[in-house]
């Protein structure tokens, strides 16, 4: 009976992701995570629906922080407003960023990332692929 619950624990494990477990001075390099909301974050990982990210309003943003969702990792950094501006990560809102930092602190189970150097590319707006077919 134990083996089998330790299973199930473990299996839902790599079902839901982490909020990180990366240790403080830790390098992080990003490629292709997507920028999103806080809030949107935290339903994905309840619900498992990260569809959530992509069309969270930027508005949660403003509200809640921003995050970064790293798929390759299936990670959520928190930011450090130190070398990037909001502006530019609202523009980028639901887009994605390649970026390179260092995690700097926690902010309840969320690493806190200072990005050192980043590229954001924006959402692509609709209509954007309209008459290339």
């Amino acid at each position: 009976m134990r083996k089998v619950m330790l299973s199930v624990i473990l299996s839902l494990g790599l079902i839901i992701p982490s909020f990180a477990a990366e240790n403080v001075g830790e390098e992080v390099e990003l490629s292709s995570a997507v920028i999103t909301a806080k809030s949107c974050a935290e339903k994905a990982k309840a619900t498992g629906s990260f569809e959530l990210l992509s069309s969270c309003p930027p508005v949660e943003a403003a509200q809640t922080g921003y995050v970064i969702y790293d798929v390759t990792e299936n990670t959520f950094y928190a930011i450090a407003p130190k070398n990037i501006y909001y502006f530019e990560l609202d523009e980028g809102f639901g887009g994605s960023i390649d970026a390179k930092g260092k995690i700097v602190k926690k902010e309840g189970d969320l690493p806190v990332l200072e990005i050192q150097e980043y590229k954001i590319s924006p959402k692509p707006k609709a209509g954007f692929f309209k008459g290339c077919l």
